[in-house]
């Protein structure tokens, strides 16, 4: 039997709350997914308006353009994931623990090899991430450092719904609208409900 391979596709929102508030999110997709969801969203982002932009950095209407085509992609079913936590400060453990809810759930006893990119990960910390995933008995191919300069659409849409979600839990009426759309199509899990 062949193991399955997929990208897990990581990043997160809230270091600047203090811990008052974090949210991480995690995109998942298989090798032939991969390629077709980096171009379909380049062109979501172009048509958009949102381009390569950070969430916090892009329009009400280039949001909502950007969520309207994107709940309509079926190769994201069953592939978003999200988690908050409040009053804390330990980021790295929460956002390799929600990788592993989020790789557990999509593998779902399957035999599998992960590659994970999370981005802003540094050297010393992806050392760090790799016991921690280790420990969790995450069957991980490699970890790689996610770019700064947003390099990746998947990585992108990462970012995208992890300011949505961070919208959503700071109660933005808009995001709430978005979030049970996304779940109510089977898109997204929320790994703390």
């Amino acid at each position: 039997m062949t193991k399955r391979k997929f990208y897990c596709y990581v990043d997160e929102s809230g270091q600047d709350t203090k811990g008052r508030l974090f949210v991480v999110s995690v995109v998942i997709g298989n090798r032939e997914a991969r390629d077709v969801l980096e171009n379909i969203l380049g062109e979501i982002e172009l048509s958009s308006g949102k381009r390569k932009k950070k969430w916090q950095k892009t329009t009400f209407q280039q949001r909502n353009t950007y969520l309207e085509k994107i709940i309509t992609l079926k190769e994201l079913h069953r592939a978003l994931f999200t988690a908050q936590y409040e009053t804390t400060k330990e980021y790295e453990s929460l956002t390799t623990y929600t990788v592993a809810q989020a790789v557990n759930t999509y593998a779902a006893e399957t035999d599998y090899k992960v590659t994970i990119i999370i981005d802003g990960l540094t050297s010393a910390s992806r050392q760090r991430v790799m016991r921690h995933l280790h420990k969790l008995k995450i069957k991980y191919q490699k970890v790689v450092l996610g770019a700064r300069d947003q390099s990746s659409a998947l990585l992108r849409l990462a970012d995208a719904l992890a300011g949505l979600a961070r919208d959503y839990y700071e109660g933005n009426t808009n995001a709430k609208k978005w979030i049970k759309a996304f779940v109510k199509m089977g898109l997204l899990t929320n790994l703390k409900d």
